[in-house]
């Protein structure tokens, strides 16, 4: 089933968009209101996280203004779904793991790291979906959304 690309290309960004501002907003006010001094390390951990994927985003926005993409492009849905379903779930572990350190008895900087290698794995597959999705093309056939 095919998708118009316009429109999931726009879904996609707003996902990113959204769930890196909730996180990016939660360790703004944990940096600024909390007095643990540890601002450096939560940011250290969570701007090489989304910054590539969000470069990405806005790339390619830019290009299509740019080349004024054509409307009745379309896309697998199958692709599209699987790149949001995987950075959602991507966002959401960004936006809990530093909430959830309190409740451990590690400090915030060993959880921070200790978290880094799954989360890799998570942010690969996100991006990989990705990247298949945005360089995928299907012919101007009819779009279903």
């Amino acid at each position: 089933m095919l998708v118009s690309m316009a429109g999931a290309r726009q879904k996609l960004a707003i996902a990113w968009f959204v769930g890196a501002g909730f996180t990016f907003t939660a360790l703004l006010m944990l940096t600024t209101f909390g007095n643990n001094g540890q601002g450096a390390v939560l940011w250290d951990w969570y701007l090489p996280a989304v910054t590539p994927n969000l470069s990405l985003i806005v790339g390619v926005m830019f290009n299509d203004l740019r080349r004024k993409a054509a409307k009745g492009e379309s896309v697998d849905s199958f692709i599209y779904r699987l790149a949001l379903w995987l950075s959602l779930v991507y966002l959401l572990l960004l936006f809990i793991v530093p909430l959830l350190s309190p409740f451990t008895d590690a400090p915030l900087d060993a959880d921070l790291q200790n978290s880094k290698l799954p989360l890799s794995l998570v942010q690969a597959l996100a991006t990989t979906a990705l990247g298949a999705f945005y360089v995928q093309r299907e012919s101007k056939r009819t779009p279903v959304e």
